[in-house]
């Protein structure tokens, strides 16, 4: 048998871990070692590990990355936050003895594991490589991928730049994003449940809005909020405002969501956010979900600012800058630009069909785990 360690630091990727944890529970080849740390154990951010408890997911351990009583609100806390998880993980590794370290997408504590399991000799596969997007994300996934030695990629596009990164193409493989997998398993609130819950009528229009801090932007990032919320307030809708990730800048975000007349939430569960998302006019921000998951159920998203710059769009994707006019156009175009919306209806998603996670066991059962895949090579 198999044992993947694996790592979840907040919602958004423990999301795409979900349906791969589940497959592996019912694999008698496959088991798992799950350390849960970041935003998850903060009460600021809901306390995410209950959830994930409540799923029925076993927790291997807790590691402490960020406290809820530190300003978190800079670069240097970032990097001092990569600094404690590191060093937990790397204990947790040494008690767990993995045969599979299973990391993924951009974020820190995923970069964490990588660099930890490149040292320790144990095989590193990462999900969601050779993307590429704005803030430090960028730099994340791209060392990440480094570090790794197979690559489970979301379409062509980014199996292609991890060739021209010097990375072995038989170690690449084509399986899509898996966070569309749990999206679709999730059993959807039904209309009445979403208003009694969150005061708004899905049957009439409204905007989910999710706006992240950019790290290499923060003098500009309360200026940028003020931009959408301003937008949001005009065009007269309904929102619903989620808190962003905790990465530098998050602060400035959230108090001006606080100081706003919008209605808003620390967090969102799963279901909740895939009920809201579904039934949503548009999804307004620069999250990855609005690139990776809206076309799925044919919403469109304005997409906003540089956070997600270079990734492959669907074609329900509108791109605009931190500007309240260009924002207002995008709306404007959503609700009445009768062509825009037909052609939702039809827009299909470059990253996947909902069947990843069933790809990723294969491969994780198959592929050599051996001493010789540790020594990486670049290609050319």
């Amino acid at each position: 048998m198999r044992k993947v360690f694996v790592v979840t630091e907040r919602r958004a990727d423990f999301s795409r871990f979900k349906p791969i944890l589940e497959l592996i529970s019912n694999d008698e080849d496959l088991d798992y070692d799950l350390v849960v740390t970041g935003i998850h154990l903060l009460n600021s951010y809901g306390k995410t590990i209950n959830e994930i408890k409540e799923g029925g997911f076993k927790v291997f351990k807790t590691v402490e990355m960020f406290n809820d009583s530190v300003d978190r609100d800079s670069g240097a806390e970032m990097t001092k936050a990569l600094g404690r998880v590191t060093i937990g993980l790397v204990d947790a590794i040494e008690e767990s003895k993995p045969d599979i370290i299973l990391s993924g997408f951009d974020i820190g504590a995923n970069l964490a594991v990588s660099i930890a399991g490149a040292h320790m000799n144990i095989p590193v596969v990462h999900i969601q490589g050779g993307e590429v997007s704005g803030t430090i994300d960028e730099s994340i996934r791209h060392a990440v991928s480094k570090f790794s030695h197979y690559h489970l990629v979301s379409n062509n596009d980014a199996k292609n730049r991890l060739i021209k990164m010097g990375e072995v193409p038989k170690h690449i493989f084509v399986v899509g994003c898996p966070s569309i997998d749990a999206m679709l398993s999730v059993n959807k609130s039904t209309p009445d449940e979403i208003k009694n819950k969150f005061d708004v009528d899905v049957k009439k229009k409204f905007f989910l809005v999710l706006q992240h801090p950019v790290t290499t932007e923060l003098s500009d990032a309360k200026r940028q909020i003020k931009e959408t919320l301003n937008a949001i307030n005009k065009s007269g809708v309904p929102s619903i405002l989620i808190y962003p990730n905790n990465d530098a800048g998050s602060q400035v975000i959230i108090e001006e969501i606080k100081n706003s007349n919008i209605k808003y939430f620390p967090t969102l569960s799963l279901n909740d956010y895939v009920s809201l998302l579904s039934y949503a006019t548009t999804l307004i921000g620069n999250s990855s979900s609005g690139i990776h998951e809206t076309a799925t159920f044919k919403v469109p998203t304005i997409n906003i600012g540089t956070r997600q710059q270079g990734r492959l769009r669907p074609e329900n994707v509108i791109d605009v800058d931190y500007e309240e006019y260009e924002i207002t156009g995008a709306i404007n175009k959503i609700l009445n630009d009768k062509e825009f919306q037909k052609n939702i209806l039809y827009c299909e998603n470059p990253y996947g069909d909902g069947n990843s996670a069933d790809r990723i066991i294969k491969i994780l059962k198959k592929i050599n785990i051996g001493n010789k895949v540790i020594q990486k090579r670049i290609t050319y």
